[in-house]
């Protein structure tokens, strides 16, 4: 399915094929009129889908059930040993 721009450059290139024009020129064509056109349907498009903004934050629910489990605290973790360092030997 092509976009909107190559039916843009497929219709303008119709229109001046019957010339003697090239798609070289089509596209050249194309450009100029692209902006007048690209500028209108931006405005409708615009009001039509509004653009996405970030997420709001969740709201944190506090239960009773947290005040429970800090009496129930896990043992801390065990640190990992340093390696040793090896000895150069000349």
């Amino acid at each position: 399915m092509p976009s909107a721009w190559v039916k843009h450059v497929q219709s303008v290139y119709a229109k001046i094929k019957g010339k003697g024009g090239s798609y070289r020129d089509a596209m050249v064509q194309a450009k100029k009129s692209w902006a007048k056109k690209k500028g209108t349907a931006t405005k409708s498009d615009a009001a039509a889908a509004p653009k996405k903004g970030r997420r709001k934050k969740k709201k944190v629910v506090e239960d009773e059930e947290p005040a429970a489990e800090e009496d129930e605290k896990a043992p801390p973790k065990k640190k990992r040993r340093r390696r040793k360092k090896k000895k150069r030997s000349s």
